[in-house]
């Protein structure tokens, strides 16, 4: 096999797996057919590949094929996780609830004691339904790369994916002690307003009614959401479609995923941006989040090489959707393209950050539990996962989650530099276009040639490059304390 038939071949079947992501995702298929794609492209997988990209001098490729590798090798789990979560239904109260319709009910119910009921119906299905299959999965992808003889689990997906995990997760226990005191008083405040219990008993199933922000609903009518994207990113001088090369999915399906997604088919032609909505302000981040990827696949120069176009180091992309969504936090661009008054602009942006300080609480911890999961067997770190999550969060989580919360390959630390590369690059264009700039053309500019480059340079390197200092938690935290000042 030469360099240039891998890279072919490579892009033809990544195409192929993007379709069926997109087609199972979506609801509009029942049954995945990965393994059949990853049987048509074997010899991608193979030892032959493997010894092609450790030689080419491109640790994108390299860490890429070695994820084709996994990816064969835990297609037959992917398939059986996804068929049992397209089926399965939860009893509760007298109710049949769809399990992917779990999350859109936890956000809109109002009674306390239903949202628990559900999250516990979820919670043990999923621990009896998906568990084991998640355990295998991950010994087995764990098995494979530690095969490599890089060192172990952690120290060879660092070595591939150039993120030293251990030191990011050193940095993100850093980051939670210094945002301890800010969010205990945030959400104790949070908490008095919205739901007038201790928030000592605060459980999963209250934080997504918590920030769910209901009573602005109004302002955020589910019929607008792709028109008034079109209309913000014109006013920077973009076409949210991109030429049409963005697809909107973002119809109501019981057998689409709740978790809204972005998959590339064709980088740059051909990407779908698919939304399940549940309702309010939640919907337009996360369809600006899935936004921010679409725009960033389809705005890549078709000439730049297939690493650049569809590899690399996926903390920038996300860094890209976080710039996005993070536009729908701010207390300008409500008042500018909602109607929401001056004062209830400002309460929605408290509210607003005390989700945000969550989340990135949240993904602190995960990733901290993450580095210890996988230097474990897989089963007894069940309470580990309990206690760091309540911990950081102050929201009491589940042992049975302990799996089912877990994105394969460290995908939290992705996260993480995602918010970090976002801070910096929110506060250079503000430095140079103001603090709307989210509706100046020159600024349009500006992120148009940041994503034309793809992913040519990983999250650390595009940020010293355009900010000249280095990643780091500092932009988040100081943009959070100016809210609650």
């Amino acid at each position: 096999m030469k360099l240039e038939a891998l890279l072919a071949r490579g892009e033809v079947m990544l195409q192929e797996l993007g379709l069926e992501y997109y087609m199972t995702g979506a609801g509009l298929k029942a049954e995945p057919e990965l393994q059949a794609i990853y049987e048509r492209y074997r010899d991608l997988a193979g030892d032959e590949a493997l010894e092609l990209a450790r030689g080419s001098g491109s640790a994108e490729l390299f860490e890429w094929v070695v994820d084709v590798r996994v990816g064969r090798t835990v297609a037959a789990a992917d398939e059986r996780q996804l068929v049992w979560e397209q089926s399965s239904v939860l009893e509760v109260d007298g109710r049949r609830i769809p399990y992917l319709r779990a999350p859109i009910e936890l956000a809109n119910a109002p009674d306390r004691g239903f949202r628990r009921a559900v999250d516990l119906a979820r919670a043990r299905a999923g621990a009896q339904g998906l568990n084991a299959i998640r355990r295998e999965r991950f010994a087995v992808e764990r098995e494979l790369v530690t095969s490599l003889g890089l060192g172990d689990y952690v120290e060879s997906v660092g070595a591939l994916s150039g993120i030293a995990l251990d030191r990011l997760g050193t940095d993100a226990e850093a980051f939670l002690r210094r945002t301890d005191d800010m969010y205990r008083d945030a959400l104790t405040r949070l908490v008095r307003r919205r739901m007038g219990v201790p928030t000592g008993s605060l459980v999963r199933s209250d934080a997504a009614w918590l920030f769910r922000a209901d009573r602005f609903d109004a302002a955020f009518a589910r019929d607008r959401i792709v028109d008034l994207a079109a209309d913000q990113m014109s006013e920077m001088g973009l076409d949210f479609s991109v030429g049409g090369r963005v697809r909107f999915d973002t119809e109501e399906r019981d057998t689409k995923q709740p978790r809204a997604f972005c998959v590339p088919v064709r980088v740059p032609g051909e990407v779908y941006l698919v939304l399940r909505p549940r309702g309010g302000h939640s919907d337009y981040r996360t369809f600006w989040h899935e936004l921010g990827h679409a725009m960033h696949f389809a705005s890549a120069e078709a000439d730049l090489p297939f690493a650049a176009r569809w590899l690399g180091d996926n903390s920038v992309t996300e860094g890209f959707a976080m710039l996005w969504d993070h536009l729908t936090l701010d207390q300008g661009w409500i008042e500018r393209y909602t109607p929401l008054s001056r004062p209830d602009a400002a309460e929605l942006v408290f509210e607003l950050a005390v989700g945000e300080l969550f989340l990135a609480r949240r993904y602190a911890a995960k990733l901290q539990y993450e580095l210890e999961l996988y230097r474990s067997d897989l089963i007894s770190v069940a309470p580990r996962y309990t206690e760091m999550l309540t911990e950081a969060t102050g929201f009491q989580y589940l042992d049975e989650d302990y799996l089912l919360d877990v994105d394969p390959g460290f995908y939290a630390a992705r996260y993480l530099r995602a918010w970090q590369l976002e801070a910096m690059m929110a506060r250079h264009l503000t430095e140079r276009h103001d603090r709307d700039w989210y509706r100046n053309p020159s600024a349009g500019e500006d992120v148009r040639g940041l994503m034309a480059r793809g992913q040519a340079e990983p999250a650390h390197v595009l940020a010293e490059r355009v900010t000249g200092t280095p990643l780091g938690f500092a932009p988040v935290v100081e943009r959070l304390q100016r809210i609650f000042e």
